[in-house]
């Protein structure tokens, strides 16, 4: 890592005031370090515009969620882990090499969805270029990820009760936390981490945690928590260290990725097409089996629009006998 990236990414400050110390350079310097982090490739540098590009002049400025900004800088790592072997001209891109990116992704098996977010991606890094004045050059303003034929509800299913239960035999403290979480609350990957001891609701007379609103900065909405999810977290909590303001140690969603696969990988149970996220899809999927009320899963899960919601009903019908079937 360079000087200026050192510079630019590591200072101790908060996302907001991070982004105003790029935003703020003298229009010049900030067009040379454009430039100077193209010609060294410097992923974390040209991070570091992109971060301040989004925050400054974003549609959800400073508000823009953790999540947005991990996935974006794993994007702009992607494409310049393609671009650079392919000898493409960061400053200088020629107007077929954004095509040959998007259709690289699509050759690796990525989904849809996936390259789609890379695309995002590979776009706001253009941009901030183009806001600093190193370049002109727009070279995926008119490319477009493949459709996607699949429905919404054969992307990515539930796991199984059944499945659950291997996952939790097999968990330790920790993971089991996780696990419940997701599958009994419906917290999503990004809500796993951040959870702080201060949002535990435990001794109510309907134990909850707060969780942060999706997309919503400062918004917290409350997920009820199971009978076990409660008991587990209550055998849990002694091991956090007293100074450690978060529930889980793990900090990032790639390391509860990491624990949820081998823990899948342990018990024989499937992760490919469901993947962390699956565990937010079982709690839908079974409070709608059981309540058949779409409006408990709908806030179970904190949709703001029940059309969100619809796919849980797909989910809970899947292998349910035709209605005609003994006619």
């Amino acid at each position: 890592m360079t000087a200026t990236s050192m510079d630019m990414v590591l200072a101790p400050v908060s996302l907001a005031a991070r982004a105003e110390r790029v935003a703020r350079l003298e229009p010049e310097e900030l067009r040379k370090r454009a430039v100077v982090a193209c010609r060294d490739q410097d992923v974390d540098a040209l991070w570091a515009i992109a971060e301040a590009y989004l925050v400054t002049r974003g549609r959800k400025g400073a508000s823009v969620s953790p999540r947005t900004l991990e996935t974006y800088r794993d994007s702009v790592e992607r494409f310049c882990a393609w671009a650079v072997p392919a000898g493409v001209q960061l400053l200088r891109p020629k107007a077929a090499e954004g095509f040959a990116f998007v259709r690289t992704l699509e050759s690796l098996g990525m989904s849809p969805s996936t390259v789609q977010v890379r695309l995002s991606g590979a776009r706001t890094l253009y941009a901030a270029l183009r806001w600093t004045g190193a370049t002109d050059a727009s070279p995926f303003e008119d490319v477009r990820a493949a459709r996607d034929p699949r429905a919404a509800w054969e992307k990515r299913g539930p796991y199984s009760e059944r499945d659950v239960d291997k996952l939790l035999t097999a968990a330790d403290p920790q993971e089991r936390v996780a696990v419940l979480l997701a599958a009994d609350c419906g917290l999503r990957n990004s809500e796993l981490v951040a959870v702080q001891k201060v949002d535990l609701r435990l001794d109510d007379e309907h134990p909850h945690v707060m969780v942060r609103g999706k997309g919503r900065a400062g918004y917290r909405e409350a997920a009820p928590l199971s009978h076990r999810a409660e008991r587990a977290i209550r055998a849990w909590l002694p091991s956090v260290p007293d100074r450690e303001p978060h529930l889980l140690l793990w900090r990032t969603r790639k390391t509860v990725r990491d624990h949820i696969v081998k823990l899948c990988e342990r018990t024989g149970v499937r992760y490919e097409g469901r993947e962390v996220h699956g565990l937010r899809h079982t709690a839908g999927t079974r409070t709608y089996q059981e309540t058949g009320d779409i409006l408990e899963a709908r806030d179970l899960l904190r949709h703001r629009d029940i059309s969100s919601t619809q796919v849980y009903v797909q989910y809970a019908r899947r292998g349910k006998k035709a209605a005609n079937r003994d006619w």
